[in-house]
This record gives structure tokens, C-alpha cells and sequence, in this order.
């Protein structure tokens, strides 16, 4: 099991070693996390992240907001920069989710089944059974919308980048139901494809 364990399907959830992590200071402070590990694979500029949480404040006070956000988020997750992997990379200029930590994400796993699906050598991919078991395993991940009931006031930026990231993994799941749907309606399986 790796150390961080966040689910962002239905309700954000966050674990550390197993230990449910519930003291993070401000909403602001959570959808920062969720933002740095969905988008972990690039740094972010200090400056971006301060406008796209903090869009109201000036220019200062918004980096001020995000240091005080990044020090909560160590604090709750037990991270410092001498941890053998430490969870946030954060230098002078930009703030990063360390892509060699180990964090197990539902969204990830979700996205990383769609495109094994989607990269995947078939003529249809509701008649392959590697990938009919994928969506099976996708649909499993799926136990309700992204950051579902997760919104704070302020910032319309995070609010549209969680509407798209909403919508798409949602796109997803309706395809994997309806190739299912259709795989066990042919099968004459109707309770499965109901």
C-alpha cells in the first residue's frame, strides 16, 4: 500500500500510512493538494497557484496565503524536505508533487485503465475482454463524480478546472457502462447489462 492514499471520486478522502488525514487547515489548503497531485507530472509557478486559489487577493498577500497552505499541507501529511521521498518539491519559484512519491490516486488508476483501453490493439472494444475488464475495473474506481460536493467560494478558475476534469472522467465512465451494457446485452445477460 503506498503511504498517501487519496480519493477524489464521490467525497476527497486522504490517508497517510493508513491514518485518515482530516486536519488540513482551509478548504483552500485541500484543493491545493488536489491540484498538485492531479496535475504532478509538471511544476507549478508559485505565482500561477497564488492566482488560481487567491484571484481576489493582492499579488503578495495571495503568496503569503499559498506559503501558509503549503506549510499546513506538510504539516498534515507528515512531509518534510528530509523525508527520503518528500511529498511536495518546493523551491523559491515553483511547488510540485513529487512524481517519485508514493501516492496511490483513484483518478489515476481510472485514467491509467481508460487509455490501457484506449491504446489497446482490438477492433472493438466492447468485444475485447482485457478491456471489457478494465471498464469493470474503472466503473469499480468510479463510486461517484470527481470532487463531488467539494467547492469553496473565490475562485471561479478552480471551480471551471474541476467542472472539465468532472465532465471527462464522467464521459469516460457512460462509455465504459454503455460498452458493458451492450458486451452482456449480447450475451443475453440483462441483469449484468441493467
Amino acid at each position: 500500500m503506498a503511504p498517501l492514499k487519496i480519493t477524489l471520486f464521490a467525497s476527497l478522502q486522504v490517508a497517510v500510512n493508513g491514518r485518515s488525514v482530516t486536519d488540513f487547515a482551509t478548504d483552500k489548503a485541500r484543493a491545493l493538494l488536489v491540484y498538485l497531485v492531479v496535475e504532478r507530472h509538471q511544476p507549478h509557478r508559485r505565482e500561477s497557484l497564488a492566482a488560481l486559489l487567491w484571484p481576489d487577493q493582492p499579488e503578495a498577500r495571495a503568496r503569503q496565503s499559498l506559503r501558509q497552505a503549503l506549510s499546513n499541507l506538510r504539516q498534515a501529511l507528515g512531509d518534510s524536505d528530509e523525508s527520503p521521498a518528500p511529498f511536495l518539491l518546493i523551491d523559491r519559484n515553483e511547488v510540485q508533487f513529487n512524481p517519485q512519491a508514493e501516492l496511490w490516486l483513484d483518478a489515476a488508476e481510472f485514467i491509467a485503465l481508460a487509455d490501457a483501453c484506449d491504446h489497446h490493439r482490438h477492433r472493438q472494444a466492447a468485444e475485447c475482454l482485457p478491456c471489457l475488464q478494465r471498464m469493470e475495473a474503472m466503473l469499480t474506481l468510479y463510486a461517484g463524480d470527481f470532487l463531488a460536493g467539494f467547492s469553496f467560494a473565490g475562485s471561479e478558475l478552480f471551480e471551471e478546472w474541476v467542472l472539465l476534469k468532472r465532465e471527462w472522467l464522467h464521459i469516460r465512465a457512460i462509455e465504459a457502462l454503455v460498452h458493458l451494457a451492450d458486451f452482456y446485452e449480447r450475451r443475453g445477460e440483462y441483469a449484468a447489462a441493467r
